[in-house]
């Protein structure tokens, strides 16, 4: 079996300064810094380039209401965003005009109030704003309520563009990118990465980066390493050209949504999300009880066609039983329909001048979990050679480009010029997992 790079026509190589193990926003960025470097890469995807989370996201890039942890990791990226259209050569619709989360009740302000000390702590502009400021910023907003927070350099760009274009420029500096090419196994030579089995063949390498979103945790099993890593269901959907209602990216009154340059939108029902019941999410139960207890209020859980799909991939026979490194190779995952009636309803009732707006396509996609809502990023112990990058929690999307350059400063010279302890591995074995701020 013989598997042509998708950009190149080149056939699999033998060997590789390093394989990638996942085409999205991660394993894309970290190919296009290692080639800059002059370190090839072989990035290999069981499906295609950015064919899950990757292209599906709301496509926010923001700094504020995150997890401590992750504000060093985004002020560096927001450095990185505003360069990219010219460093990738490529339209990536992106606008850094804001991003205004509303609170339409007292506890939900609490909540962004109580943030405004980490942006105090790292000197950045985001700050709560009262109602009638809120409705000044957007004067075609129905009701403001008590007002939000506001951050007016965070930005958005669109998710369809930014990982293709990474992996575009990523080959014509000579990385090699292999599509429905999946990886089947990892050997190991006391203690070190030796070579990593694919579909279409071994490649011998001393550096492998594992950044296959919602499966890291099957690959990582394989190789004696419990990720706590689950997945959710959550679906968005485009709309058709409407009136200009605001450019910064907009998160409150049930609805969350980004308007691009063409006036259309990336809309989606809040926060709240599915979780399609199935055996495998009692894997790893005792970590994910606690905040999804706290956090019920966001998760609709569900009895459908996956968990009977579920149970079916568990049949001996099956191929996703026989090859659980691949499992599932291009999961087709339908939209929540009541979902994007609601947040069309929403937004029509919010936003009158959106009157007209309507559903052109819809999508959803399996956001991968952790417990604490931070992602795991940096080398694996006991494994020399081995990096993780997964885990994003569903706003991993404005941390694709600064994950690609921490990844490449790690295989090329052993460091980072960041700290990312608080991402490492080891967390869980050690008890130091914190209570997240959101696991999605």
């Amino acid at each position: 079996m013989t598997i042509y790079s998708a950009f190149t026509g080149a056939p699999l190589p033998d060997r590789a300064d390093v394989v990638i193990i996942g085409a999205g926003i991660m394993g894309c960025a970290t190919a296009y810094y290692l080639a800059k470097r002059g370190i090839k890469a072989v990035l290999i995807d069981k499906s295609r380039i950015a064919g899950a989370q990757s292209t599906r996201a709301w496509g926010f890039v923001r700094i504020m209401s995150r997890d401590e942890a992750e504000v060093p990791l985004m002020m560096e990226a927001m450095k990185i965003w505003p360069q990219l259209e010219t460093e990738l050569q490529s339209d990536l619709d992106w606008r850094q005009e804001g991003c205004l989360f509303m609170a339409t009740d007292s506890r939900e302000l609490q909540g962004y109030e109580e943030w405004l000390p980490v942006a105090r702590q790292y000197g950045l502009d985001t700050r709560l704003i009262t109602g009638n400021e809120a409705g000044q910023m957007m004067p075609g907003l129905r009701d403001p309520a008590l007002g939000g927070l506001w951050s007016p350099t965070d930005g958005h760009a669109e998710p369809r563009k930014v990982a293709p274009a990474f992996a575009q420029r990523a080959a014509e500096l000579g990385a090699l990118i292999f599509e429905g090419c999946g990886a089947t196994g990892l050997e190991l030579a006391n203690g070190k990465v030796d070579t990593v089995l694919t579909e279409a063949g071994p490649i011998r390498t001393k550096a492998v980066l594992v950044a296959a979103g919602a499966s890291s945790w099957r690959i990582l099993k394989t190789l004696g390493r419990n990720l706590p890593q689950q997945h959710v269901r959550s679906t968005a959907l485009r709309t058709n050209r409407v009136p200009p209602l605001t450019a910064a990216a907009f998160y409150g009154h049930q609805i969350g949504f980004r308007q691009r340059k063409d006036g259309s939108l990336t809309l989606a029902d809040e926060v709240s999300t599915d979780i399609d019941l199935t055996l495998g999410h009692l894997r790893a139960l005792r970590w994910f009880l606690p905040p999804m207890l706290q956090m019920a209020g966001l998760f609709t859980f569900h009895i459908n066609g996956f968990t009977g799909r579920d149970l079916l991939h568990r049949l001996p026979w099956r191929p996703e039983a026989q090859q659980p490194w691949i499992h599932d190779r291009d999961p087709q995952i339908p939209a929540n329909a009541t979902r994007v009636h609601r947040a069309i309803a929403n937004l029509r009732y919010r936003f009158p001048a959106a009157a007209s707006v309507q559903a052109v396509e819809s999508w959803a996609c399996h956001i991968d979990c952790i417990p604490d809502g931070i992602p795991v990023i940096g080398p694996m112990p006991g494994i020399e050679g081995l990096l993780v990058a997964t885990g994003y929690c569903g706003h991993g999307f404005a941390m694709g480009p600064i994950t690609g350059q921490l990844m490449t400063e790690l295989i090329a010279r052993g460091q980072s010029r960041l700290d990312l302890r608080a991402f490492r591995f080891s967390r869980f074995a050690e008890g130091d997992v914190k209570k997240p701020r959101s696991i999605y």
